[in-house]
């Protein structure tokens, strides 16, 4: 009777062990964001729908680099795309706090949501050697012609995704 008791204790014991560890790793978690600034793209000629991430900006000279140096390099000259004046870049960088927030920054698409799992980082991100987590975007189909610009709360765990 009582090897009994024992065993079934250390089979409940090890049943919620393993429930918990495939919750962990399989079950998506959700990033709480929200909207802050929509603007239209710097120029008629300007595509990134093709892009399928986002920018993750965690302090005020990467925004700057995102919306503007960003563009200098050989393979933006190229497709002749050009990003946005350094004045307009300075005055939109004045209205965001970045010492509480970070910022993503989405481009001719909407965020439906921001999810991450260990499995998601495994199956969908292709950066091993960065431990931090990347977030996997989940984007509306609507095309548009502006950037989005979404905050969420300061975290130096995440990351945007990788190729």
């Amino acid at each position: 009777m009582r090897n009994n008791v024992k065993y079934y204790i250390t089979s409940i014991i090890l049943i919620v062990v393993l429930v918990v560890f495939v919750l962990y790793y399989y079950c998506p978690r959700k990033v709480t964001f929200e909207l802050v600034k929509e603007i239209n793209k710097p120029d008629r000629n300007f595509e990134r729908i093709d892009y399928n991430g986002f920018d993750y900006v965690e302090n005020e000279e990467r925004f700057k680099y995102y919306m503007t140096d960003f563009y200098n390099k050989e393979s933006c000259k190229r497709d002749n795309l050009k990003g946005f004046s350094p004045c307009f870049v300075e005055t939109i960088a004045e209205e965001f706090d970045f010492s509480r927030y970070d910022y993503i920054i989405t481009y001719q698409k909407k965020l439906i949501s921001l999810i991450h799992s260990p499995n998601l980082t495994k199956t969908e991100d292709n950066i091993y050697f960065d431990r931090r987590t990347p977030l996997i975007p989940i984007w509306d189909s609507e095309e548009t012609d502006r950037i989005f610009i979404y905050r969420i709360a300061k975290n130096n765990r995440f990351r945007a995704p990788g190729p």
